[in-house]
């Protein structure tokens, strides 16, 4: 029987990385099997190519990266993939990108807040500090945070009414709010699963598609999960599972919390 190849999209924040400690310790006996299997494994996150780049590095994973919810896919510096795809330049790194750029959001965003009052604050608010306060990020990761290229994560300070009504000028607009596990990041009509789909399509042009399975904790991963052939839901002690609706593939939900249920799940795949 021919083995079921298989490529892995994974979310990071409460899902491969400890929600308080950032740590992957947890992860290390599935992370080893793969590297034993050749597997291709995509981070795919609401992180900024600033985070990524030094953060993959630190996992030893040398492939392309989904960034900030699916606004662009990055080949970083001396990564071969998708050599034949027309991708624009940024530091050395490729982007294939889904979404508008972060300035013109805020700008935007930024002037509904003076003319209609909006009580909100953003990361275009924030200096490193005041981030690494509200997220427990060291300096240096706050800095990286902040270095975002398509998208704004805010905290929203308002009631619930003018929340709706901020809602709808996004929609106007032909912008989303996508609720990540602190934030609600202001981005254009891109998510996880799109940009997923496009990268599985570019690595596998032809031929048999592998077993795509995605791991993810939040609103955000749920078009990630729901477009997988196995979507894993990892279970966070800090709010409840998201709903999968209409999804493709199977969907699973962790016995255990963050790194811990995201190893248990994927040994159990791919053993």
């Amino acid at each position: 029987m021919a083995l079921v190849k298989n490529i892995i999209f994974t979310d990071l924040d409460g899902t491969l990385l400890d929600h308080d400690s950032y740590s992957f310790a947890a992860a290390g006996p599935a992370l080893a099997v793969i590297a034993e299997q050749s597997i291709i494994w995509v981070l795919n996150t609401s992180k900024t190519c600033a985070e990524l780049l030094p953060l993959s590095r630190r996992l030893a994973n040398p492939y392309p990266f989904i960034i900030e919810n699916g606004a662009a896919v990055v080949v970083p510096p001396g990564c071969d993939f998708l050599a034949n795809v027309k991708m624009e330049e940024i530091d050395g790194a490729r982007h294939k990108r889904f979404a508008p750029h972060r300035r013109d959001i805020v700008a935007l965003i930024h002037g509904w807040r003076e003319e209609k009052a909006y009580r909100f604050s953003g990361f275009s608010d924030f200096d490193a500090p005041a981030l690494q306060d509200i997220t427990g990020l060291s300096i240096t990761d706050a800095e990286l945070a902040l270095q975002r290229d398509y998208s704004e994560p805010i905290c929203w300070q308002d009631t619930e009414e003018q929340w709706q009504r901020f809602s709808a000028d996004l929609q106007e607009a032909g912008l989303q709010a996508l609720k990540g596990g602190r934030f609600y990041h202001i981005m254009g009509p891109a998510n996880k699963g799109l940009a997923m789909s496009w990268l599985v399509s570019c690595l596998y042009p032809t031929g048999a598609k592998p077993r795509v399975i995605a791991l993810g904790d939040s609103g955000n991963d749920v078009a990630m999960l729901a477009t997988a052939d196995v979507g894993v839901v990892v279970r966070s002690d800090h709010h409840a599972p998201p709903k999968i609706n209409d999804p493709h593939g199977s969907i699973l939900l962790t016995e255990q919390c963050g790194p811990a249920g995201w190893n248990e799940t994927l040994l159990a795949l791919l053993k």
